[in-house]
């Protein structure tokens, strides 16, 4: 493939390919995915903000023969800027022809494992699960929809509050912010931050919920639309995601991470790492009533619903197939500009 018109946005057609499952299923019974005594290391690199003299949240690549440390500390990913920010990542501007095959081969198989996937450090696997259980309570408690829109000091302050949930200690607190503040170009992800705090949030002054579904949009553009898509499709179109707090996305991030066995290529490679997702500023997704869980699959392009959104011309499309991302191919995430 010709690089140049890859990095134009020459997409090309291709459906996703799942060959690569039977790859996964035949390591993950072969061998356990994290390292169980990752190599000690001394790290003297750049660090990250807040992250003086830190060790920890230190990166394990798996190879298939061995197990190899990265080292260093992720610095922070830099920070969207509207109207000024090259649409290119550079990493990705960067690679020559047999790298873009490769990283083309990745998301086109998006739920395999590749040998220089990179992992969570297994000393914080039981990390991993306590937070996110943590952070199912909250959810459970305060409810589905409440919870697209909890900021992260408001989870806190439940966490304070309710001994149903329980005060976050102070591991889980720098675990969260760690996995938030880390640069996610280091697993494969190349999506832009959108959010430069944790704590940013979105008032909801600022969102409408929209009926039988749970989900709450921006009001203005991201409802308007919705709206008109609606209208133009029909009534077989719903609302299946909205605005997601950083919370809600680093609950799902961290939940995809624990189903890829720790994996982070893997779970960046269907779902935006906490503070990356434009979910936060407007993007929205959508699905055919009735249609379930393949409403999140490449089976959604298939509907009539899809294709007759994508003769519409003022609908886009955020992660098109071959996309500069390093996001598997989402035709149901719909693009607010």
């Amino acid at each position: 493939m010709n690089k140049r018109a890859f990095l134009e946005g020459f997409f090309t057609a291709s459906t996703v390919a799942f060959g690569g499952h039977f790859m996964w299923q035949r390591i993950n019974q072969q061998s356990p995915l994290l390292a169980k005594s990752p190599v000690a290391i001394d790290y003297t690199g750049p660090t990250a903000a807040g992250m003086e003299n830190s060790q920890s949240f230190q990166f394990t690549s798996i190879q298939l023969e061995s197990v190899q440390p990265v080292q260093g500390i992720p610095i922070p990913a830099p920070v969207l800027t509207p109207g000024r920010d090259s649409d290119i990542p550079f990493e990705v501007a960067e690679l020559d022809d047999a790298q873009v095959e490769n990283y083309l081969r990745k998301i086109r198989n998006f739920d395999a494992i590749f040998a220089s996937d990179i992992y969570l450090d297994a000393r914080y696997e039981s990390l991993l699960l306590k937070t996110t259980q943590h952070m199912s309570r909250v959810e459970k408690y305060i409810g589905h929809g409440n919870f697209n829109l909890m900021s992260f000091d408001e989870m806190l302050q439940h966490g304070r509050d309710f001994s149903e949930i329980g005060k976050f200690e102070a591991d889980e607190l720098n675990f969260l912010e760690e996995v938030f503040f880390a640069n996610p170009h280091r697993y494969g992800f190349f999506g832009k931050k959108i959010s430069a705090e944790i704590t940013d949030f979105i008032p909801r002054t600022e969102v409408a919920k929209i009926s039988n579904t749970g989900h709450f949009l921006l009001k203005g553009q991201s409802e308007n639309l919705y709206t008109q898509i609606k209208k133009d499709v029909g009534d077989e179109v719903i609302l299946t995601s909205g605005v997601r707090s950083i919370v809600k996305q680093m609950h799902l991030f961290l939940a995809k991470a624990i189903q890829a066995n720790g994996n982070l290529s893997r779970a960046s490679r269907s779902l935006a790492p906490p503070g990356h997702s434009y979910h936060g500023i407007g993007d929205f997704d959508i699905g055919k009533t009735g249609y379930g869980v393949k409403n999140f699959t490449a089976d959604f392009s298939d509907t009539a619903e899809y294709k007759k959104i994508a003769r519409l011309g003022y609908v886009d499309i955020r992660y098109p197939t071959d996309n500069l991302f390093g996001v598997r191919f989402e035709p149901w995430h719909i693009k607010i500009a």
